[in-house]
């Protein structure tokens, strides 16, 4: 019942006007993939101006963040406007839709998506104070989702369609299999279904002709950049 409720409320907090607005010109989407026993873990961070379909409560005349209002539907709002966007397959069969574990308003200066591990911890720690002065257009709204896989080291690939909440849209995608260097890849707008785990013959083939980076980290060594 209580995902029915914040659906509920979700669907009264869309302002009628809100989908004819202009979308974001720049907007930069970060993404962690790791597969873990019969979990694969997304977590995603996304500007909260993306997201222009839901009127967030507000406080005050400055027109800052009601976050304890608006609590009740960050959930509905990461299924509906990111998880619905993602298309995620585990060789070659598309996942069912995830379970949304945990959702967070951010600070912009908020760092903790440098890593998996803090991106991790953040979104399944403490909310912000609900006195935190806070305006949307400035503010992230970070998601962990879960998918039921049967292996985490099977092959997996992803179709992300998050191009469509601006005009210009770069994600990071990093995903990190067991007993395995991370991997990065840097793209901007809807890359189409691509495999996530490739060799680096397949990533060439793939990357290379549409202009995209690709990026493997290794203990010792810096991102490099394919020409």
């Amino acid at each position: 019942m209580r995902g029915g409720f914040a659906s509920l409320a979700l669907f009264l907090a869309i302002a009628p006007s809100a989908f004819a607005a202009g979308i974001p010109d720049d907007l930069t989407i970060v993404v962690f993939a790791k597969p873990d026993g019969p979990r694969l873990h997304v977590l995603v961070r996304v500007p909260l101006k993306a997201l222009n379909g839901i009127d967030l409560p507000a406080r005050g005349g400055n027109g800052e963040l009601d976050l304890q209002r608006a609590a009740p539907v960050l959930d509905s709002a990461a299924r509906w406007w990111i998880a619905d966007a993602l298309e995620i397959y585990e060789g070659g069969m598309r996942l069912p839709p995830p379970q949304v574990v945990g959702t967070r308003v951010s600070l912009p200066s908020d760092n903790s998506f440098a890593s998996y591990e803090g991106a991790l911890a953040h979104v399944t720690g403490a909310q912000l104070p609900d006195n935190t002065q806070l305006v949307r257009d400035q503010a992230m709204l970070d998601a962990l989702f879960d998918y039921p896989i049967h292996s985490d080291r099977a092959s997996f690939a992803m179709h992300s369609e998050l191009a469509r909440l601006g005009v210009r849209v770069t994600t990071e995608l990093r995903f990190l299999a067991p007993d395995a260097a991370p991997r990065t890849f840097e793209y901007q707008g809807d890359p189409g279904l691509f495999r996530i785990d490739p060799s680096w013959r397949q990533t060439i083939e793939r990357f290379v002709p549409l202009g995209f980076f690709c990026c493997f980290f290794f203990a010792s060594h810096c991102c490099s950049e394919i020409p």
